[in-house]
């Protein structure tokens, strides 16, 4: 069991990374964004054009964040320029519209063949009580955690933290008492874009054939973020590692072939704690 719980880290620490960064946008700019992995995977797979031009893997991944943060600044606009004054539902159904994009073209940039993607740490694990972990995994697990504690301190200990979440709930009276909503929203995105770009860069098998896969990996992140019920970025970081570690138990189980259900039974149940207030003042 020791080794399926780690193995679960792999996958964990990739759902903690883009589990802070959905609790992230949620609560800087109101909206929960469906298109966070697919953003993410597209910067990743633009390294395998800085590795063709000669670059090594550590410039490859550089440059594979800095086109995710581009990709985000696009986004951002977008979002800036038509959906300020729109609904947190409208906000976050417009990502839907990302998502689909990214998918389409990183299924051009794949495009069925098999390919390596440069690994900064060269492979190399750590043992612990025997058992092989990456060191990507476990330098992810601590981003992941690194980073809630870094966006938490900032939002709420800092001056940019209050114009943040005041532009997340009014963001018409935000910009009216002076706060750069346009240009705070695009520098959301990008951060936000250039750590789910870091994260898949750590998790991108050796090969693959498929894009969706990755794109994807918002399922179980949103679940993960759910846990935290979109407010506790530490838990959202802990939900990740949770999903990982109980998606390889599963695995492992008889119960093997439901594992793609969990992230599911998760956000339905957490959905149901989340309304059950309003429910039972209703049934009374």
């Amino acid at each position: 069991m020791f080794a399926q719980v780690l193995a679960g880290l792999v996958a964990g620490g990739v759902y903690a990374a883009l589990a802070v960064c959905l609790v992230l946008m949620y609560q800087m700019l109101g909206v929960l964004s469906f298109a966070q992995s697919g953003l993410g995977a597209l910067g990743a797979c633009s390294m395998l054009f800085f590795q063709s031009m000669g670059f090594n893997a550590w410039l490859s991944v550089g440059a594979g964040i800095l086109v995710g943060a581009l990709i985000g600044v696009v986004c951002g606009w977008l979002m800036a320029r038509y959906f300020t004054e729109a609904s947190v539902e409208t906000r976050s159904a417009a990502t839907v519209g990302f998502l689909v994009v990214s998918v389409a073209v990183g299924n051009r940039i794949l495009n069925g063949a098999t390919y390596s993607f440069p690994d900064p740490f060269g492979g190399r694990s750590v043992f612990i009580a025997g058992q092989g972990v990456p060191v990507s995994t476990l330098v992810e697990v601590a981003l992941a955690f690194v980073l809630a504690g870094g966006v938490t301190i900032g939002l709420n200990r800092t001056f940019l933290g209050a114009q943040l979440r005041a532009m997340s709930e009014r963001a018409t009276t935000a910009q009216l008492l002076g706060v750069r909503v346009s240009a705070l929203t695009v520098l959301v995105w990008a951060f936000a874009c250039a750590v789910s770009t870091l994260a898949l860069v750590f998790v991108l098998p050796t090969s693959t054939t498929s894009f969706p896969p990755l794109a994807y990996l918002i399922v179980p992140a949103t679940a993960a973020a759910l846990l935290g019920l979109l407010q506790n970025m530490y838990l959202a970081a802990a939900g990740g590692l949770f999903m990982g570690v109980a998606e390889s138990l599963v695995l492992a189980s008889r119960f093997g072939r439901y594992t793609d259900a969990i992230p599911f039974l998760i956000v339905v149940v957490v959905m149901i704690y989340w309304r059950r207030k309003d429910v039972w003042s209703e049934a009374r």
